[in-house]
């Protein structure tokens, strides 16, 4: 064998190997994207997940009857007793009267409880059905869940767009002095605060997009629109998770891990609207897509 000949093996070794490196790391990448879609399947249908959903009555000082019967001042879904009792909600605290026995906090069986508006953790619940209070800026609202909801097991899937490592995207992560909180709107209309830590900056296609940062379940993201909004994605917007920032501040922005906001499987929830410096000009064909659960 001439060396001309050994030196194009040599090559076509090499190029094998490297090849072979490559196609291993986008399968072991890909395989992450499929494993993150799982876990998020899994969360929705969760007893914490958002397809549970069954009922959110924004509530003010009075007194409301509660229960299925049309008569209420609060109806509740059908599978509660038509009356099931009353809710009246003062200055300090909201005062529940049941006409069944009911679970406070999965544990203790009560037939009143006063609920403190400085202690809202706490939860009601009868049968397989769960009711709390959420406060939401300055508004409290009864949420009530189903865990029998049919709208549980029509969510198995989520289309997504073909991943590509192309929006796996390399950013910088600027930190405010301290974290601080700044002011945006719900679906609602309604003015919520939400903690913020800095801005991400990033690079496409030449330019460079800042993002303001929001801070969820103690983990870096950011909540954006982008000119795929209301067409092929979720009308009012996506979120996704950052890494956390190295030494240098360097994070990753894996668009192929942005997700819609609750409100987009389900009526019943107080989802965040992004601020306008967070409306990308050009579109992010990456995650999840947009297709209404029905019910």
């Amino acid at each position: 064998m001439n060396e001309k000949k050994i030196k194009y093996l040599i090559y076509t070794v090499i190029l094998i190997i490297v090849f072979g490196a490559c196609s291993a790391i986008d399968n072991e990448y890909f395989e992450e994207i499929d494993n993150f879609r799982t876990k998020r399947i899994n969360f929705l249908q969760s007893r914490q997940g958002y397809m549970n959903l069954v009922g959110l009555y924004w509530i003010f000082d009075g007194k409301y009857t509660i229960g299925s019967n049309k008569r209420n001042g609060i109806v509740l879904p059908d599978n509660f007793p038509n009356y099931f009792g009353t809710m009246h909600v003062k200055k300090d605290f909201i005062e529940f009267t049941f006409n069944e026995e009911v679970l406070l906090d999965s544990t203790v069986r009560i037939l009143n409880y006063k609920l403190s508006k400085s202690d809202l953790d706490h939860s009601f619940s009868w049968n397989d059905l769960e009711w709390y209070i959420i406060k939401n800026g300055k508004n409290l609202a009864l949420r009530v869940k189903d865990f029998n909801s049919p709208l549980i097991k029509k969510i198995n899937e989520i289309p997504i767009f073909k991943p590509k490592k192309s929006w796996r995207i390399a950013a910088k992560f600027k930190s405010y002095e301290e974290i601080s909180e700044r002011v945006i709107e719900n679906i609602w209309g309604h003015q919520v605060t939400q903690p913020t830590a800095g801005i991400v900056s990033f690079e496409y296609k030449g330019n460079t997009y800042e993002l303001e940062s929001n801070i969820e379940s103690g983990k870096l993201a950011v909540i954006f629109k982008d000119q795929s909004s209301g067409k092929q994605t979720y009308h009012g917007g996506r979120q996704v998770y950052l890494t956390d920032p190295d030494e240098n501040g360097n994070v990753i922005i894996d668009f192929n891990k942005s997700f819609n906001f609750p409100c987009a499987y389900n009526d019943f929830t107080t989802c965040p609207v992004p601020p306008q410096r967070n409306i990308l000009p050009f579109q992010v064909d990456a995650g999840e897509q947009y297709e209404r659960v029905k019910s």
